[in-house]
């Protein structure tokens, strides 16, 4: 996910630099998905309540 995010950044920026705006709305395409998907990814972790470890 990592390299991902990097090659989306340098493409980001490379197309910015070459004033190319199709290169540079792919990469920043490149770089939102992988922002939804890592957010995705931490909520999908499991909510349900757990028994109590300590009852007084």
């Amino acid at each position: 996910m990592t390299t991902l995010n990097r090659i989306s950044l340098l493409t980001l920026l490379a197309g910015m630099l070459l004033g190319d705006i199709v290169i540079a709305s792919v990469g920043l395409l490149g770089l939102c998905a992988a922002a939804v998907y890592l957010n995705m990814r931490q909520d999908s972790h499991d909510d349900t309540p757990s028994e109590p470890r300590f009852l007084a």
